[in-house]
């Protein structure tokens, strides 16, 4: 077979570009604007009211409504986190590169290409429009930025000038003012200095070695070079290329007829438009463009026009204005996948053509068109499915319909008609109403109101039931879903939570059905990257700055969609989670756990509980310090014993050592006992021996005194007895210290010795006779 001629290419990719679905409007294109208008509530097609004046132009919006109601729970279960997908690794060993691969591939969705609003779209375009479709490529376009830079002295020049991405368009150098102001007044400080030892040395002739020194050092500085600065204005142009995700709006995808599938597909393309500019940045030869005719036809696609006439009333003009920048003309580029036998070996390759009218800008082989799709309701051995617009529109326009009819319906109760007899009634008095207004009538029945129709509005209101029902249904998207029934707080909590489960399990089945795309989606991802990204790079992932190398990774793992489908709500799932961190609470124990699992369980309740990462409440054991690994159950025990035996000895070691402190404070006390004994002893048989010779003396003195009076005085025998039980108390008062002394009190009570001391000065006070009148003795005191 021979090679084939691009002319044959040119005709070829003609063909199936006209024969795709979608490229000259037709049955698709119509169903697809149909969506549009429903979901934006317009009333026109088959939502159009009566050609008649006063009719109600109300429109259920059943479509919009169903729709955004179902895209926030989308969005929650596939981008609330920081992670959308986890690679598992094919091979031993590449589980570290695995998760590295995770968080990149993440990184580079979520961060650099605003994860968020792609898929919003996605999803977006799939619930409206049957089919969500995604670019993924890796853009290869030179992007030139202008930079100045001001004050550059010459190493931050030379910095410049080294950066291969930078070419310096223009330069400006100029002195540094302040290096010559630092000059001169160095020149000046030197020059004084200088002056000062000129007249020194006229004094001492050593002097002039010193002036000589500072004319050398003027002489150096005046010989430097000046120190300049540089004004520089330079064209940045990033080369290398990077990952590029992009929406594709519906019309712009085209497809063969009879195609399952973007893989197995025998053509697809897309068609959109470009500026002059933005193709030459591409690498494109722009006067093969020059020279040919576009396809401009997709300017007045039906589609197109009904998305921007909402808020453009000319989006049905071209968007080739006119304009004298060459480099601002906008032309349409369909760039084709098609699968065609070019180098005639027998065997069709995947190709991509890239056309511009009758030009051919790119033909090269290629591994994959690089399209995902995504369906709600995918329909067997097609392309396109049903989208939920689909399956709400019906219900949409009867209750439009019925709301349009009970609303005439009070129009005319409010405004009713009256009947006038011809030639009875002044009509310009009947129709001209006013408060207090008079109508001019020939007799009493010439005017009135007729009869008013009140219709069946309990039967128009059961309708609307019904067909909300209907729609419930064929949507499965219930008002017990939404949140706005406030008639299912008077039902049971049970059966409110089967009809959620149900509808949630339809929701779950519209998401199992999107992450089929995601799958596909990091699939490519991967795959470029580890084909074009030819360098390392630094990234902050999870809070650290990782350097990443997506060359070692060779395209190995697998994808593993990380996506929040289980059953039930978010109260429920967090109640599953609770109870299964408990299971795994006691698995830990017995080894059928691991803390990673923990970990995850606990990041997952994190995300129901409505927080975006759960890493800022629990730590991943994955990221802390390397434990050792641990023994053989019988090394272990070994150990134990081995440990237990030494804890024993030290626990004998330190009893010893506490008695040995126990013994030795025991003798200590019992010598402070011993001294304080001898002490008290000492202290004791001194106050005996005092109060003896006290004793003795006042024996000594009451006997002289009882012999020098006897004859003439009479002792009483009061103060006799008085006499006799101070000498019993102060017997007594020995006989208690010497108790205390003989009965060993380790801590001896000094308030007996205070009251022995005080009782023995009491006796020893030296006594006073007492004298009568007479002159004779009487008493003592």
């Amino acid at each position: 077979m021979t090679r084939m001629t691009e002319d044959e290419l040119r005709a070829l990719t003609d063909g199936e570009l006209r024969q795709s679905v979608g490229y000259w409007g037709g049955k698709l294109a119509g169903q697809r604007q149909k969506a549009e208008y429903y979901y934006l509530g317009l009333a026109k097609g088959d939502l159009s009211p009566p050609e008649i004046e006063g009719r109600s132009k109300v429109v259920s919006t059943d479509v919009r409504n169903t729709i955004e109601s179902m895209l926030p729970q989308l969005m929650v279960k596939f981008v609330s986190g920081d992670t959308v997908v986890e690679f598992e690794p094919t091979q031993q060993d590449d589980e570290e590169r695995a998760k590295l691969c995770t968080d990149y591939l993440n990184y580079l969705f979520l961060k650099r290409q605003n994860g968020h609003a792609i898929t919003y779209a996605w999803f977006k375009d799939a619930l409206l429009q049957k089919n969500g479709i995604i670019k993924v490529w890796w853009d290869t376009r030179a992007e030139e930025t202008r930079e100045e830079y001001k004050g550059l002295d010459d190493v931050e020049l030379a910095q410049i000038m080294d950066d291969e991405e930078v070419e310096v368009t223009e330069h400006d150098s100029y002195p540094d003012e302040e290096d010559q102001e630092q000059r001169q007044e160095a020149i000046q400080h030197l020059t004084a200095q200088a002056q000062q030892a000129i007249q020194a040395a006229q004094q001492s002739p050593q002097a002039m070695q010193a002036v000589q020194q500072i004319q050398a050092q003027i002489q150096q500085i005046e010989q430097t070079p000046p120190k300049f600065l540089h004004d520089v204005t330079c064209k940045r142009s990033k080369k290398g290329g990077k990952l590029t995700v992009e929406n594709v709006p519906p019309e712009e995808f085209l497809i063969t007829r009879n195609a399952k599938s973007i893989e197995t597909a025998r053509f697809c393309a897309h068609r959109r438009s470009f500026t002059m500019s933005e193709l030459k940045s591409m690498g494109y030869d722009t006067k093969k463009i020059e020279l040919s005719s576009d396809d401009s036809g997709a300017v007045m696609n039906a589609e197109r026009v009904e998305r921007l006439a909402w808020d453009d009333e000319y989006a049905y003009l071209n968007e080739e204005h006119q304009t004298i920048d060459e480099s601002q003309r906008v032309v349409w580029v369909s760039e084709c996948y098609i699968r065609a036998d070019y180098d005639g070996d027998g065997i069709a390759e995947l190709r991509k053509v890239t056309r511009c009218g009758n030009a051919i800008l790119d033909n090269e082989v290629v591994d994959v068109a690089p399209f995902v799709s995504i369906c709600p309701i995918p329909m067997p051995h097609k392309f396109y499915g049903l989208s939920i617009a689909d399956v709400a529109e019906e219900a949409q326009r009867i209750k439009t319909s019925l709301l349009r009819s009970h609303l005439d319906q009070q129009y005319l109760n409010v405004n009713g008609r009256m009947y006038a007899v011809e030639g009875q009634v002044n009509l310009d008095d009947l129709l001209t109403s006013r408060p207090g207004g008079v109508v001019r009538v020939k007799q009493p029945n010439a005017a009135g109101p007729l009869q008013p129709s009140y219709g069946d509005p309990a039967g128009v209101m059961h309708s609307l039931e019904y067909m909300e029902d209907f729609l419930e249904n064929s949507t499965g998207w219930t008002r017990y879903s939404q949140g706005n029934d406030s008639g299912s707080l008077n039902k049971t909590a049970t059966g409110v939570n089967i009809i959620t489960n149900r509808s949630d399990m339809r929701l779950d089945l519209v998401a199992r059905n999107f992450a089929e795309g995601f799958v596909s989606l990091f699939r490519m991802m991967l795959k470029l990257v580890t084909q074009h990204q030819d360098k390392e790079v630094i990234a902050k992932i999870s809070g650290q700055w990782v350097p990443v190398d997506p060359r070692e990774w060779r395209n190995q793992f697998d994808v593993s969609i990380n996506v929040g489908l289980g059953t039930g709500n978010k109260d429920q799932q967090a109640a599953h989670l609770m109870n299964l961190m408990q299971v795994q609470g006691n698995a830990l124990q017995i080894g059928a756990a691991t803390p990673e699992n923990i970990y995850n369980a606990a990041c997952e309740l994190a995300k129901l509980n409505g927080f975006k990462n759960g890493d800022k409440f629990f730590s991943d054991p994955s990221k802390a310090p390397q434990q050792q690994h641990q023994p053989d159950p019988a090394m272990m025990k070994v150990q134990a014993d081995q440990q237990n035996s030494q804890a024993s000895l030290q626990l004998e070691e330190k009893k010893h050592q506490w008695q040995a402190q126990v013994e030795q404070q025991r003798n200590q006390m019992e010598a402070e006992r011993e001294d304080r004994h001898k002490a008290l002893e000492a202290q004791l048989e001194q106050i005996k021996v005092q109060a003896e010779n006290q004793r003795e003396a006042q024996r000594l003195e009451f006997e002289r005194w009882k012999t020098e009076y006897e004859g003439s005085v009479k002792i009483t025998q009061a103060q006799i007895a008085a006499d006799q039980q101070n000498n019993a108390a102060l017997i007594q008062a020995e006989q208690a210290a010497n108790q205390v002394v003989s009965g060993g009190e380790s801590d001896p009570n000094t308030q007996i010795l205070q009251t022995l001391q005080s009782l023995v000065e009491h006796l020893a006070r030296p006594k006073q006779i007492v004298r009568g009148p007479d002159g004779r003795a009487i008493g003592v005191q």
